[in-house]
Formats: C-alpha cells, structure tokens, sequence
C-alpha cells in the first residue's frame, strides 16, 4: 500500500495521519521528522481534544544535548488503510504533528522523496 504525502515549500514532508484518543479522532497531517526516534509528537491542543492516557514519564534528549522530561500518552494512529498502532505519543507545544521513525520501523515503511516535483510516497507492506 502507497500514501501519498507531499513536500511543502520549506521542504518538510507531510503525510496524512489519523489518530484516535479515548475522546476522539482527528485526521491530520504529520511532517516526517528523521531526526525524532520516537513514535508520534502532537501538538497539545490536539492531545487534550482526544483524551489520550497517560502511560510514562520518561527522560528525552533534545536536539541541543539538554535532557527534559518528557510525559508519555497512549495512543493509536492509522496510516492510510494500514491497520490502527497502539503508539506512544508525546506532546509539543508547536504547531506540527511529528511522525518519527519508530512508527516507520514498526509499520515496515519505506520512504520515497522527489524534491523537484514536491512528491512523497511512503509505502507500507501489504498485510
């Protein structure tokens, strides 16, 4: 199975997600984020909207070596028609959803990028 995703004009790529809480389901676009090892970062207002669980608090090296902790939210999210994953999901409180590369990994995702056309495909395993 293929997703098509794009890349926006500051050459983040985007794919869109849904993501469901205990309170909700929102469909979303996620920038792929290669430096994030994680599995899913949501901005707060999207998170408190859901009714995620609080599952972990855990300690999280940042970008600039700085060590914070980081509360950790039970989630599940869905990529195209692939089946729902139970994720752990972090909270930020910028503007963008973040899909890392844990979730990639454990779905099997490859990643196809055409930065001249702006064109992204990430494609899934069939099941």
């Amino acid at each position: 199975m293929t997703i098509e995703g794009r890349i926006d004009e500051e050459l983040q790529m985007k794919i869109p997600v849904r993501v469901r809480g205990l309170r909700g389901i929102v469909d979303l676009e996620a920038v792929i984020d290669t430096g994030f090892n994680g599995a899913l970062c949501l901005p707060v207002s999207v998170a408190v909207s859901l009714g995620l669980v609080l599952v972990d608090l855990r300690l999280t090296e940042l970008a600039d070596g700085r060590i914070q902790p980081e509360l950790v939210f039970e989630g599940w999210i869905q990529l195209g028609e692939a089946t729902e994953q139970i994720v752990d999901i972090l909270i930020t409180y910028g503007e963008d959803a973040l899909l890392g590369m844990a979730l990639l990994n454990l779905m099997g995702a490859s990643i196809s990028a055409d930065l001249t056309r702006r064109t992204l495909q990430v494609t899934l395993p069939s099941s």
